[in-house]
């Protein structure tokens, strides 16, 4: 299914879970495949429900997908066979070893005769590895367990385990709300008449996530050492066992990954911001010296890609997209860009006013907002492309109306701390430092922080450089925080794939990690040798990940260049998951004997 389909059954999941119709979830939740309710597994699998434990889990995987499959289904058909010896069902037995344990006798054949045996006994407690074998409600907590830590550590299940819910909103709500929205926008006051086609092409129906009333703002100067930062952290590393069910792929050679360094006649000069077009056929980058430089693909599917070169783009005319630097100090300014939802007009600053281009003709439609006080972020509202939130480094948030030249509405209370703001009347919902352990301050106090929600609209990464962490809004939870090596140095940049499932985090040190979304575990670590092995000092600046191509994203590095990285085969993934072993896994007594 498309990412919309997707995005539409978990709206449909939470509107059903809601309404209380709790055998349509499941039943949705297993013939989607999206999301594995691993709470309802629980209470099936406490409550001994083994046929409907099995349907449920057969939704995601089956037997012989991968080794972790297969223990899955072994210590689910093994618990089902003691409990009926248990009971001494004997016929029940036999039926369950016949027609459901006998499938496991061509991977492991000892394991199954034991498990034969078993029926001689007038109680399987008298064989010896299975003499801790408790009470029935005791064994399968014990299962349960195991079978949690098999079905985290089994990559089929990587992206199913958390469920896109937009937390105390009902799904009428979201549907109200996008009607007065789009009611309201209706009564639009006088508008610009030299700006007066301005995103005319917008939609209010981009995706499910448009209507979410919270917005997430970052601030550009966190505080260090400061007790008040200390956050509610619920996670620090993921367990130890499930981190050995991957293989930390190492790529320092050309050959193990596609690389594409773009064209491009201008001035070397560094990179600090990187974009994909939301079509995804462009790239648009923003140099130090407030040039934009555009790439257009013309490949058959209109995608980036590094097998293709792109063309750098300039209209006929010869103008460039230069920001206006008249009075400004370059090495001070916090430059930074938005491209409109239609990838039509680009809205950009290095420091002085914001300038507005049309990306076809690199025409400047319009300047606004001198400073001071001086711009440091930008981002268009996800219904409409006229609104854009603006902070600012006198720690002001403006919500400010390009169309009509007014500030709606300004945000402030904002200093040091990561906030999050309703959308509805702009009120401040929650406020929290980030948190710095002793020992890994920043180098500047003037460190920026970077934030970026996840699709589920709930999770929130945020960027520093001493750490990549996420956030559960709108509280602001810190679930999880990731540091690189010391010796590595600090984290540049960081971003979602555009499925939500992998991080992309720069690194100072000239390498770029991949880290799952879930755990924030390093699966794969690109070295500067794979893509610059001529010249070991340069490094990124800025990454960019892919709109809809999951495993390709796109870097900015301190010597103008871009590239854009994929893995070596096209459709391939950075994350490697270990090969099929041989064998079933578990002896008899492994979920059952011991404690």
């Amino acid at each position: 299914m498309s990412s919309l389909n997707r995005e539409a059954v978990f709206l449909i999941l939470q509107f059903l879970d809601e309404e209380k119709f709790k055998d349509t979830v499941h039943k949705l939740e297993k013939e989607s495949g999206f999301y594995f309710n691993m709470r309802y597994f629980e209470e099936c699998v406490s409550n001994g429900e083994w046929d409907e434990v099995e349907q449920y889990i057969s939704g995601f995987t089956k037997v012989d997908d991968n080794k972790f499959s297969m223990k899955i289904f072994f210590e689910i058909r093994k618990q089902k066979y003691l409990e009926a010896l248990d009971r001494h069902d004997r016929a029940k037995a036999v039926e369950i070893l016949v027609k459901d344990l006998k499938e496991f006798s061509k991977f492991n054949e000892g394991i199954f005769k034991e498990m034969t045996l078993l029926l001689n006994l007038g109680n399987f407690r008298e064989k010896e590895q299975l003499s801790k074998y408790g009470d029935t409600k005791s064994a399968r907590a014990i299962v349960l367990a195991v079978l949690k830590k098999l079905i985290e550590a089994n990559p089929l299940f990587r992206d199913k385990l958390q469920f896109p819910t937009l937390k105390n909103l009902r799904l009428r709500t979201l549907i109200n709300q996008s009607l007065n929205w789009q009611h309201h926008l209706c009564k639009r006051p006088r508008l610009n008449p030299d700006i007066r086609t301005l995103f005319a092409d917008h939609t209010c129906l981009e995706s499910p996530c448009a209507y979410l009333p919270v917005a997430i703002l970052a601030d550009s100067i966190p505080k260090n050492g400061d007790s008040r930062s200390l956050p509610d952290a619920k996670l620090k590393y993921s367990d130890e066992e499930i981190s050995k069910a991957w293989k930390l792929t190492e790529l320092n050679k050309p050959s193990q990954l596609r690389s594409l360094r773009l064209p491009d006649c201008h001035l070397p000069v560094r990179i600090i911001g990187l974009t994909y077009t939301h079509m995804g056929g462009a790239i648009l980058a923003l140099a130090f010296n407030a040039v934009h430089k555009l790439w257009k693909w013309q490949t058959s599917d209109g995608k980036a890609t590094s097998s293709v070169p792109p063309q750098l783009w300039q209209p006929p005319n010869g103008i460039l997209m230069t920001n206006d630097i008249s009075d400004t100090r370059l090495e001070h300014a916090v430059p930074c860009f938005a491209l409109s939802k239609n990838d039509s007009y680009l809205l950009s600053t290095s420091g002085g006013k914001f300038s507005l281009f049309n990306i076809t003709t690199f025409k400047t439609m319009t300047t606004f907002m001198s400073p001071p006080p001086v711009a440091t972020s930008v981002a268009f509202h996800p219904n409409d492309n006229n609104i854009v939130a603006i902070g600012f480094d006198d720690y002001s948030i403006h919500i400010y109306n390009i169309r009509i030249d007014e500030v709606k509405s300004e945000l402030k209370g904002h200093q040091n701390r990561l906030c999050v703001w309703s959308m509805d009347g702009w009120e401040m919902h929650t406020r929290k430092f980030l948190y710095i352990p002793h020992g890994r301050e920043s180098s500047s106090p003037l460190a920026p922080t970077g934030v970026q929600f996840h699709q589920d609209q709930i999770h929130v990464l945020a960027v520093h450089e001493t750490q990549i962490a996420i956030y559960e809004a709108p509280r602001l939870d810190c679930l999880m925080q990731w540091f690189p090596p010391e010796s590595s140095g600090t984290v540049t940049d960081a971003t979602y794939s555009c499925d939500g499932q992998l991080i992309y985090a720069s690194i100072k040190d000239g390498s770029v990690c991949v880290l799952t979304a879930t755990t924030l575990q390093l699966r794969s670590r690109i070295t500067p040798a794979a893509y610059i092995p001529l010249n070991p000092r340069v490094y990124p600046v800025v990454i960019a990940a892919h709109p809809s191509e999951p495993n390709q994203f796109a870097i900015g590095l301190t010597d103008g260049g871009v590239h854009v990285i994929e893995p070596p085969e096209s459709g391939g993934s950075w994350c490697v998951a270990p090969p099929l072993e041989s064998g079933v896994g578990p002896s008899v007594n492994s979920a059952a004997g011991s404690g």
